[in-house]
């Protein structure tokens, strides 16, 4: 990346809190009024501009700020909408807007806990969302509160050591969708195009260890743990890593005791080929909680994945909990104001935060 100034913005933790860097809000109409909740009280508004950055908006004219929230003033120029373009009041409808997708989908419809229907019609399609998000860079005046990744490098002694004496690192990313970078923007070639999550995480590892990283992603979309014990042979042993980014669960819906045991088997099936290989494991971004309905449970037992994979963590095995940083923001930001396709994948913003917690993870 040739700005190092941006990719610092990009990967600077939003629970350091100071100047927050394109947080994402959904501009969605609820009884007339637009508006919707900051992350952190702000002290300054520095930039409020459109998701693809192609347009600004003034403080005023477009917005205001009351009580924790960013406001649409009633002649504002940011485009907004109201619920039903996320979500159909039928089976009827829901059933004839799938039909009529771009993307043909091989499940559907799926229905929320409230008995509308989710508009799957953006999977595959983030615009459909991100068009109705802004991006607000600002000073924050409040401190954050809740989980804080740290640094695990250390336990990983054999990939650290090789990174302090600037040997060359084989990296490899085994994952599903979101680590393949679902929804970064430039995955699809929209604005703003930001780089894929793991592409910021490498950049800026090689930056602070000024080694060479070899980084491998064999990720696939819309696979769970039991295709990747099958598959881990050939996407990660083969390649003889000394790290192994994990990156699987959104598809698994199991309970959290019978992830973690397909974790452990996974693990062996790695290390039976690459005994000297080291881990993180990544409790990965949440899914729409609304979405915990019969007959998919897209939001099953994702959330209890973070704390059963720490049972398996200890020297050489560490866990990148992005989950419960996604837990602390989701205490006051919408999961809308979070996603690219409104059923379980990130957008830019929240991709960065899996990254930034990855790269808080892997330094000192």
């Amino acid at each position: 990346m040739k700005n190092r100034t941006n990719l610092h913005e990009m990967l600077r933790p939003v629970w350091k809190g100071g100047q927050i860097f394109r947080e994402t809000f959904a501009c969605v109409e609820d009884g007339g009024l637009c508006s919707a909740p900051f992350l952190l009280e702000p002290e300054e508004i520095i930039k409020v501009e459109s998701y693809d950055q192609t347009q600004c908006f003034e403080a005023g004219r477009d917005w205001y700020v009351e009580a924790g929230r960013l406001c649409l003033t009633g002649d504002s120029r940011i485009p907004h909408t109201g619920w039903e373009t996320f979500y159909y009041a039928s089976l009827e409808e829901a059933q004839k807007g799938q039909d009529g997708g771009a993307v043909k989908l091989d499940f559907g419809p799926v229905a929320v806990s409230d008995g509308r229907f989710l508009n799957l019609n953006a999977i595959g399609n983030p615009e459909f969302v991100t068009r109705w998000q802004i991006a607000v860079t600002y000073e924050a005046k409040e401190e954050w509160k809740g989980w804080r990744p740290v640094s695990r490098i250390a336990r990983l002694p054999r990939v650290y050591g090789k990174l302090k004496r600037k040997e060359k690192v084989r990296i490899v990313l085994y994952g599903d969708s979101i680590s393949c970078g679902c929804d970064c923007s430039g995955l699809y070639g929209l604005e703003p195009g930001q780089p894929l999550w793991p592409e910021l995480l490498m950049e800026s590892l090689r930056d602070y260890y000024k080694t060479d990283i070899e980084f491998i992603n064999t990720s696939a979309g819309g696979k769970d743990t039991q295709w990747a014990i099958e598959n881990a042979a050939e996407r990660a042993a083969s390649y003889k890593p000394d790290l192994v980014l994990l990156g699987f669960g959104m598809n698994d819906r199991c309970t959290g005791a019978e992830y973690r045991e397909r974790t452990k088997c996974l693990l062996n099936a790695i290390r039976r080929e690459s005994p000297q290989t080291e881990f993180v494991l990544i409790a990965t971004t949440l899914p729409n909680p609304l979405a915990d309905t019969d007959p998919m449970h897209f939001c099953a037992h994702q959330g209890e994945y973070a704390r059963s994979l720490r049972l398996l963590c200890g020297q050489g095995i560490v866990l990148a909990d992005v989950q419960d940083v996604q837990r602390t923001m989701m205490e006051r930001k919408r999961y809308l104001d979070l996603t690219g396709n409104l059923l379980n994948h990130p957008n830019d913003y929240l991709a960065r935060v899996q990254a930034q917690v990855l790269d808080t993870v892997l330094k000192p």
